[in-house]
C-alpha cells in the first residue's frame, strides 16, 4: 500500500493525474486505507473532475466518518460549491488532536465561520492556536470572537500580544476592528495608521480607517481613505456605500447617488445600497420607484430592518394600507429575530436602525 501510494504521489507531482487515478482506484475501492481515497479525490480534482472527486470523498466519509482529513477535504469541496450546511455536516465527527494538520484545523474554522457556527469555530480555532501558535492562528480565534460581538475579549486577547507581533499589519488591523466596534476610536485610528505604515496596500486598513475618520467627523479624511481602498479593491460594494453616506453628510446628493450606483455595479445584490437608493427616491416623492429598490433590499437581506421601515413609508405614500401594515408587522418580527433578548419596540415614535442588516 505504501509503495502504491508513493508511486501515485510521484505521478501526481508530474501532473499525470489520470495515471495516478488508475493506480489509486482499485485501492480506494477495497476501503483498506483512507489515504488512497484522499489521493484519488485529489487526482480527479487535478483533472478538473470535481464531481468524481466529491463522489470519492463522500464514499470515503461514509466508511471513515471520524477521519479528520476526509471530513476536512469533503467540507472544503462543499463550501467551495456554496453548500454551507453540507460542509458543516461533513465535520460532524471532526475532533482536533495534536496530530491534526494545521490546514485541516483552519479549514474547519473557515467552514464554521461561513455557516455562522461561531462557538464551534471558536473551539477549533483555540485548538489550532494551542497546537500551532502563530499570529495567523491567534487571529482566527480573534475573528471567531469578533463575529460573536465579544469585542472586549478580543481587545484583551490581542492587546496582550502587541509586543509579540509588532511587524504584522494583519494583527493591528484585526485589533483596530475590535477597537472600532467597541467605540475606542483613537486607539483604532492609531493601530490602523501603524498597519498602513507596515503595508500601505492593505484594503481593509484603508477601509476601516475611513470608517474611523467618518465617526470622528473628518469627512475629507474619510473620503481620501475610501478612495484609496477603492483603488486597492474596486469590487468591494461596501466601500462605495460608506463613501455614499459620507457624501450624504456633505449634502452632495449627486455624489451619493453615483457612489450607490457604483456599489450596485460591484454587486447588484448589495442590500444596503438598494435601501439607501429607496430612501432617496422616497424623499424625491417617487414612492413607486423606491418600492422596487426596497423590495430588492429585503430579498437580498431578509433581516434588514431599515428596508422594512422605508417600505412602510413607501406603501403609505402610495395609499396601499394593507401592504404598509404587512411591512410594519414584518418589521416587528424581524426586530425580534435580530434582538432575541430584547422586547420589540413599537413602530410609532421610533425609527429603524439604519445599520441593521448591513
Amino acid at each position: 500500500m505504501d509503495s502504491a501510494l508513493g508511486n501515485a504521489s510521484v505521478l501526481m507531482s508530474q501532473a499525470r493525474n489520470q495515471d495516478a487515478a488508475q493506480v489509486l482506484a482499485p485501492l480506494a475501492h477495497i476501503n483498506c486505507d483512507a489515504r488512497a481515497s484522499l489521493l484519488l479525490a485529489a487526482a480527479f480534482a487535478g483533472q478538473g473532475d470535481e464531481l468524481k472527486a466529491t463522489a470519492v470523498l463522500e464514499r470515503a466519509h461514509s466508511v471513515w466518518p471520524s477521519n479528520n482529513s476526509i471530513a476536512a477535504s469533503l467540507a472544503r469541496v462543499y463550501l467551495a460549491s456554496g453548500q454551507k450546511d453540507q460542509a458543516v455536516k461533513a465535520l460532524a465527527h471532526f475532533r482536533p488532536t495534536a496530530h491534526t494538520p494545521e490546514q485541516e484545523l483552519e479549514m474547519a474554522v473557515v467552514v464554521y465561520l461561513a455557516a455562522n457556527q461561531l462557538l464551534s469555530a471558536e473551539r477549533v480555532a483555540e485548538e489550532d492556536l494551542k497546537f500551532y501558535p502563530s499570529v495567523h492562528s491567534l487571529l482566527l480565534v480573534a475573528n471567531a470572537l469578533q463575529m460573536q460581538g465579544r469585542y472586549p475579549e478580543v481587545n484583551r486577547l490581542l492587546g496582550a500580544k502587541r509586543g509579540a507581533y509588532p511587524d504584522s499589519p494583519e494583527f493591528f488591523v484585526t485589533l483596530a476592528e475590535s477597537e472600532f466596534d467597541a467605540s475606542i476610536y483613537p486607539a483604532s485610528r492609531e493601530d490602523l495608521q501603524h498597519a498602513i505604515a507596515l503595508n500601505p496596500n492593505m484594503y481593509q486598513a484603508h477601509y476601516l480607517l475611513g470608517n474611523v475618520l467618518s465617526r470622528a467627523n473628518d469627512v475629507d479624511g474619510a473620503l481620501t481613505e475610501y478612495r484609496l481602498a477603492i483603488n486597492l479593491a474596486p469590487n468591494q460594494p461596501r466601500t462605495y456605500y460608506q463613501m455614499a453616506l459620507v457624501l450624504r453628510s456633505k449634502q452632495d446628493d449627486a455624489g451619493e447617488q453615483q457612489a450607490l450606483e457604483q456599489a450596485l455595479a460591484a454587486d447588484i445584490h448589495y442590500a444596503p445600497a438598494h435601501c439607501e437608493l429607496g430612501r432617496i427616491l422616497l424623499e424625491a416623492h417617487r414612492p413607486a420607484d423606491a418600492v422596487d429598490h426596497l423590495l430588492l433590499a429585503i430579498q437580498y437581506n431578509p433581516r434588514f430592518e431599515s428596508a422594512y421601515f422605508q417600505l412602510v413609508k413607501a406603501y403609505t405614500a402610495l395609499g396601499e394600507k394593507d401592504k404598509a401594515e404587512q411591512m410594519a408587522e414584518r418589521l416587528q418580527a424581524v426586530r425580534k429575530e435580530n434582538r432575541p433578548a430584547q422586547n420589540s419596540k413599537s413602530l410609532s415614535g421610533s425609527t429603524a436602525d439604519e445599520s441593521a442588516g448591513k
